[in-house]
């Protein structure tokens, strides 16, 4: 009976190691993490958004696991099953302290002024309010650390990730980018520095073998400060730097993104090119940084698509769609063959809706919306490596 006993012991054990690398090897879940936009500061407008992504998030997840040149790329050979529920980061309750001052000030002024400009000002204060809000480096901040922790749950499950941030939203998936993805190899940066600055690198620094970090692991750890001027000044306290230096890998364990966890970004209805257009500016130092983000988001097949219809009138592509060639040609900076991650724009389907309504319409209707996404990815992988 003891044999016997334990034969079904060791039978059970077996099968739950081959399931277990079964479920390490396929079904790895994407969640899809979706952000709100600008405007969305009620209880309504909250229930109105969850339930129009919620609604449409299915389609989405036919249209992509239904495409075989998605299911290859971005499903890794159909290794990753979009989640069936949709999560969201709801942020527009953030800014409601800021938004309630503003409507103090717009309740005093209407005492004086007329009623179609009171209305109009109205109207005008509290669609850009929110995208203003978190443009500010303080308020940004504290939303991409909160969706950090987003991101960080699914990959404490298992998970990958793709963020979607719709409108002002597509603000916050862009700075998370920038801010958390571990782009940057420290050695690779030191030698850049030898290169570009001819100043040679203390030895300690070079005999330290960092993980690859981000920009708020820097920063978080005082190796750099980055002013308002858009300058990084690195800290001149030789002693703290090497401190700061020698304990980064911890700092990027709580400040960036785990590696290999961002699939990419579906932003929608954006007007980012419209709040970031100093985006190209060679003078900014975090311009400057892109090189090692690009780089670093090709290599491991990370993408950013944005989907807009044509006829929305606050949908703004990123910017002309490049190539590879194109980024190489800008930046000087030869790209390895690894990887294939991708930034695309897709602008060229009109709403069903009048342009008045377009930028509200997406997620009403859904298999439209999803289809831009699908096509967007396809045309968007093609066009970067001109297949």
């Amino acid at each position: 009976m003891k044999r016997i006993l334990f034969l079904v012991f060791i039978f059970i054990f077996i099968l739950t190691l081959n399931y277990s690398y079964a479920i390490s090897d396929s079904n790895i879940p994407v969640n899809f993490i979706y952000l709100n936009g600008s405007n969305t500061n009620t209880d309504q407008s909250k229930e109105d958004f969850i339930n129009g992504i919620t609604g449409a998030h299915s389609y989405i997840k036919e249209a992509l696991e239904g495409a075989d040149f998605v299911r290859k790329n971005m499903l890794n050979n159909g290794n990753y099953v979009i989640s069936d529920k949709p999560e969201i980061y709801f942020w527009g309750f953030e800014s409601k302290n800021d938004l309630e001052t503003m409507d103090e000030s717009l309740s005093w002024i209407s005492m004086f002024s007329p009623r179609l400009a009171q209305t109009t000002r109205s109207f005008i204060s509290h669609c850009m309010h929110d995208a203003i809000w978190v443009q500010k480096t303080y308020n940004m901040q504290r939303v991409i650390d909160e969706l950090n922790l987003y991101v960080k749950a699914s990959y404490d499950k298992g998970a990958k990730v793709i963020l979607s941030g719709y409108s002002a939203g597509s603000f916050i998936s862009y700075e998370y980018l920038i801010h958390k993805l571990p782009a940057v190899d420290m050695q690779q940066l030191l030698d850049d520095v030898e290169k570009n600055t001819n100043d040679k690198v203390d030895e300690y620094f070079k005999s330290i073998n960092l993980k690859p970090t981000c920009l708020d692991a820097i920063i978080n750890s005082r190796l750099a400060v980055y002013t308002a001027n858009g300058e990084f000044i690195p800290n001149d306290n030789l002693e703290v730097t090497k401190s700061s230096y020698k304990n980064l890998d911890s700092y990027t364990d709580k400040y960036c993104a785990p590696a290999g966890t961002v699939l990419g970004v579906v932003n929608f209805a954006s007007p980012l090119a419209l709040f970031y257009s100093d985006m190209k500016n060679e003078f900014l130092d975090i311009n400057k940084y892109n090189i090692y983000l690009f780089k670093y988001m090709k290599e491991n097949n990370i993408f950013m698509l944005t989907v807009n219809f044509a006829d929305d009138p606050m949908g703004f592509p990123l910017s002309s769609n490049i190539t590879v060639s194109d980024i190489e040609n800008i930046s000087g900076v030869k790209f390895s063959d690894d990887g294939r991650g991708f930034v695309y724009t897709k602008s060229d389907v009109k709403s069903p809706n009048t342009f008045l309504s377009a930028h509200l319409s997406y997620w009403k209707h859904p298999k439209k919306f999803a289809k831009m996404i699908t096509d967007g990815y396809i045309e968007g992988f093609k066009n970067f490596y001109g297949l």
